[in-house]
């Protein structure tokens, strides 16, 4: 069927003070960034989209939550010396945060990267990086990686160098079922810091490994397997196998997905805690150059956030596809199935930087006591802490009458064209109603499984289902509905209620099904062209 207020030591919005600090310079209480058009609610429990709660500290924090129910953040204080490791604490899940401290000196000049994780018997494990020159590394320079822990009731430990070389973002560091501290990294090859002659594989310069430690951090011991996976050559970037992320799932397996430069994360299992690794795989999963984490909630559910985006009239674009847009998915099977793929993290349109790091990627995220989900993602002036109840994740539908403007659509600058993403849906239907005398704004209809900005040129056009009523020259057209039912692979298009062949437009499966409307118009707002549209799924 068709149709479808606050202490001097406890700040809110505002959360650092205009007087300098240790790590950190003036910043505006001002957020024009992420789900921008949503305000904060009054209170926590209103919380059900994503909502900024506070603009985060600096590029690739992290962020955990402590056995005694604290919620702390953990950054470098770069820019700046970079030279201690600081905290920010909320005390009332994330809503509102003290001012910041020093958690402890480094031993020289830091990079932002740093994880952290408490294990079961409450020792705080920290992880960072530090710069030195060494011929183990990446063209002359070390990032080397460096472990600090501290055990409740005493000081952080001196810091200890457990890895010389030159260590990729490190984007986990988790704790298995059996005690085992595992890390997932990357080291750079030397031998591979050039590109490779007389047609040899070229697998960048980095590969993945992991880091392990049966003894509480004491020892450490590199995986048996390393990893290399085969770059995209006619990208900018040939960094190879990099920042991996790592999950322990209920079989005693370890999954770990890796950032490549090839449109998709890669995969792998390790059998053994992670001693060795199988051959690393294509995931499912559409990815710029960015990296992915995952977060597992006390109901048993996997919630995994990636960059689900790509673009495609600039095979040379930054991180391979942008960065955009962070997305959020689910998985109830122990990662055999996903549903979800929502925006919870959506850059500003305005003035988009050209160069340096930017937008939506490197989350992490904590599940709250009251089962909000707080994540912290970002670099540069994007990076931000927000908070979204899990439940929304779950939805199955959406719609929107524009009473709110454009507040769930990206435009990214463009002035004609918009971005639409709803729950991912394998059985599906779409109802557009046209404002009258509209048809002839409408240029193009697209639905796709990922996101591209909205004024890619391509990106329509090669969707999986793809129509202009321009060229249909339909002059009096009110609805459209667009069903699709990847299972028995076929879809269906109504027009005023009757068929359009399907010989008029475009389709083609997906693997979890579509997620996005992407709308090409002549007018200016979308909204001048449609009174209301909805998505709900299907089920036969």
């Amino acid at each position: 069927m068709l149709c479808s207020m606050a202490s001097s030591k406890t700040l809110a919005l505002n959360l650092f003070p205009t007087q300098p600090i240790i790590g950190l310079d003036t910043i505006e209480s001002e957020i024009p960034f992420g789900m921008r058009a949503r305000e904060k609610p009054t209170n926590i429990n209103m919380v059900k989209a994503p909502v900024v709660i506070t603009k985060a500290p600096t590029n690739e924090s992290t962020l955990i939550k402590l056995q005694s129910g604290l919620i702390k953040i953990f950054y470098i204080n770069r820019p700046g010396k970079a030279d201690k490791m600081m905290s920010i604490t909320s005390t009332d899940l994330g809503w509102t945060w003290k001012t910041p401290e020093v958690e402890f000196d480094l031993p020289g000049e830091a990079y932002y990267a740093n994880q952290v994780m408490q294990d079961k018997d409450g020792t705080i494990h920290c992880i960072y990086h530090i710069f030195k020159p060494g011929n183990l590394g990446y063209r002359g320079r070390h990032l080397d990686l460096w472990y600090t822990n501290k055990k409740p009731g005493e000081k952080w430990t001196a810091p200890n160098m457990i890895f010389n070389g030159y260590v990729g973002s490190i984007r986990g560091f988790i704790q298995l079922k059996n005690g085992r501290l595992v890390i997932p990294m990357s080291e750079s090859d030397t031998s591979r810091a050039n590109k490779p002659t007389h047609g040899d594989t070229d697998y960048g310069l980095f590969q993945v490994i992991t880091l392990n430690s049966d003894d509480a951090g004491m020892s450490w011991v590199k995986s048996s397997s390393t990893l290399k996976i085969p770059i995209d050559k006619n990208q900018v970037t040939r960094y190879g196998a990099v920042e991996p992320n790592a999950i322990e799932l209920n079989d005693g397996r370890i999954w770990m997905l890796i950032r490549t430069n090839k449109g998709f994360l890669y995969e792998t299992y390790s059998h053994d805690s992670g001693t060795s690794w199988e051959e690393p795989k294509q995931s499912d999963f559409i990815s710029s150059d960015s990296p992915a984490s995952t977060l597992r909630l006390k109901n048993g559910k996997i919630i995994l956030f990636l960059n689900q985006d790509q673009r495609y009239d600039d095979n040379r674009s930054y991180a391979n596809g942008g960065r955009e847009a962070l997305h959020a998915a689910f998985s109830t099977d122990e990662a055999a199935s996903w549903k979800g793929f929502r925006e919870v993290l959506v850059s500003p349109a305005s003035k988009p930087v050209k160069r340096g790091d930017r937008g939506t990627a490197y989350p992490s995220a904590v599940e709250l006591d009251n089962g909000k989900i707080l994540v912290v993602s970002g670099q540069g002036e994007e990076a931000s802490v927000f908070m979204f109840d899990q439940h929304w994740l779950e939805e199955k539908s959406q719609k929107d009458n524009f009473k709110n403007g454009l507040i769930q659509w990206t435009t990214h600058g463009s002035v004609n064209n918009g971005v639409w993403n709803f729950p991912m849906t394998m059985k599906g239907k779409l109802c557009i109603k046209l404002k009258k005398q509209s048809n002839s704004k409408l240029l193009e209809l697209a639905l796709t499984d990922h996101f591209s900005v909205a004024h890619d040129s391509v990106a329509s056009k090669i969707s999986p289902f793809y129509f202009s009523p321009k060229l249909l020259k339909i002059t009096k057209a009110k609805t459209i509905k667009i069903e699709w039912d990847m299972s028995q692979l076929n879809s269906a298009l109504k027009i005023n209620g009757e068929n359009i062949p399907s010989t008029e437009f475009h389709f083609s499966p997906t693997k979890y099904g579509f997620n996005y409307l992407r709308i090409k118009t002549e007018s200016d707002k979308i909204y001048e062209a449609i009174e209301h549209l909805k998505m709900r799924p299907l089920h036969y």
